[in-house]
């Protein structure tokens, strides 16, 4: 049996999960593992992910790519980039659907029936009520009253405030600086204080102080909460946190206490969609572009008439090229003689010439070249005299010539030029 693969794209990070083999690690282990991204490129470095992942001699056996997303916008640009890296075996689903399938997958769910998502990430919260059995969304808000980015600053602000720490020099220092703000705020969901050494300085900071800093935030996104589950018009059974910021104590109580609902924290609240989209993959059959065959000239349909296939006009063009060419080879080879002697001892005689005369048997004489005289130009026609005498008319021009081409395309052919046969009508 192929593998499957479960992404999550967030704003700071690309999560992937892979379901472990049961035998080694139960039937709901995943292994993961997260990548972090820039938020201006998230799609992007996602897609990019993937195909490094699928390329790799590990994952040769994935059979199936389930992403997470709900943006229409974000899922164009996940489709775009998707199809830069030429990964077709995917499919895109809803977070709502992916979080309930993990979650009851692990019986986390119980019996309850409307469930509600509280997801806090790096870039905003999202609470949404849904119906468990029809995995619909009833209601839904995203909102940026709270967000791990903004818990980062906070603790970042307090240490320059209350413990001088030196500014960040330049953007990597302040890279650096953040990404142990971040490291800190993590910690104290498991201890009481912490204590984190860098270039700028110390970073110290108890858990009762960083509570006291995102408390104001983290009672808007329960506030938040409230408001959509009254919009909905259910009555919630569960609420369910999700996100890495749901790992923060004061989060939990905080909920426990505005929404007086039973709440439940997954052991890996980041993983969850991911996890649930491994399970929701399946095989997308992608078939082969095939080419359309090129016609036959035989089964071209007839033209109209009157009109002109662009076929035509490019044999027209190639045979007035050729027609050209002719001309030139034939002037080239007159030089500065008659245009109708070709060769030593031979005259070729055309329209505007004498017809051909019959050479006569060698004699002792030398043979003399054959000239001939342009004609002389016509006399103009003058009025009748009392005699009654008229003078002769011009002789008629020669008929045109034209190139043996389809109808109805002509092309004259000049005076003086001789082609093969065929080629003329």
């Amino acid at each position: 049996m192929s593998a499957v693969l479960g992404v999550s794209v967030g704003a700071s990070a690309v999560r992937m999960a892979m379901p472990a083999a049961p035998e080694h690690y139960g039937p709901v282990a995943f292994h993961r593992q997260d990548i972090a991204v820039d938020s201006a490129r998230r799609e992007e470095l996602a897609a990019q992910s993937i195909g490094v992942l699928l390329e790799h001699d590990d994952h040769a056996d994935i059979g199936a790519t389930a992403v997470v997303c709900d943006i229409p916008h974000r899922a164009d640009a996940l489709h775009q980039e998707m199809g830069r890296q030429r990964l077709h075996n995917y499919h895109v689903v809803p977070s709502a659907t992916a979080a309930i399938t993990l979650l009851e997958q692990t019986g986390q769910l119980g019996d309850a029936q409307t469930v509600v998502l509280y997801d806090l990430g790096s870039s905003g919260v999202t609470v949404s009520v849904v119906d468990r059995y029809t995995r619909s969304v009833v209601a839904t808000e995203t909102s940026t009253v709270a967000c791990g980015d903004y818990f980062d600053w906070l603790v970042r602000e307090q240490q320059h405030r209350d413990h001088g720490l030196a500014a960040p020099a330049d953007e990597w220092a302040a890279a650096e600086l953040a990404q142990r703000c971040r490291a800190a705020k993590e910690q104290l969901s498991e201890s009481d204080a912490v204590c984190l050494p860098g270039d700028g300085g110390l970073i110290l900071l108890t858990r009762e102080k960083f509570e006291s800093l995102v408390s104001v935030p983290v009672e808007g996104s329960a506030r938040l909460a409230r408001e959509v589950i009254t919009a909905s018009g259910r009555r919630p059974d569960v609420v369910v946190l999700l996100g890495g910021g749901s790992r923060i104590p004061l989060v939990q109580a905080v909920l426990r206490g505005w929404l007086a609902l039973p709440t439940v924290v997954p052991a890996e609240p980041e993983m969850v969609t991911a996890q649930g989209a491994a399970l929701l993959a399946t095989p997308v059959a992608v078939p082969a572009p095939v080419a359309p065959p090129t016609p036959a000239l035989a089964d071209l349909p007839p033209l109209p008439r009157g009109r002109t296939s662009k076929r035509q006009l490019a044999i027209a063009g190639v045979a007035a090229a050729g027609l050209v060419v002719v001309a030139g080879v034939g002037l080239a080879l007159g030089g500065g003689n008659d245009g109708n002697q070709r060769a030593e001892g031979t005259t070729v005689a055309t329209e505007d010439t004498v017809p051909p005369r019959t050479t006569a048997p060698a004699t002792t004489t030398p043979p003399t070249s054959v000239t001939t005289t342009p004609p002389a130009p016509a006399a103009p026609v003058r009025e009748a005299t009392s005699s009654g005498s008229t003078p002769p008319p011009p002789p008629p021009p020669p008929p045109p010539r034209y190139l043996n081409l389809p109808q109805p395309i002509q092309i004259e052919v000049p005076p003086g030029i001789q082609l093969p046969p065929g080629m003329v009508r």
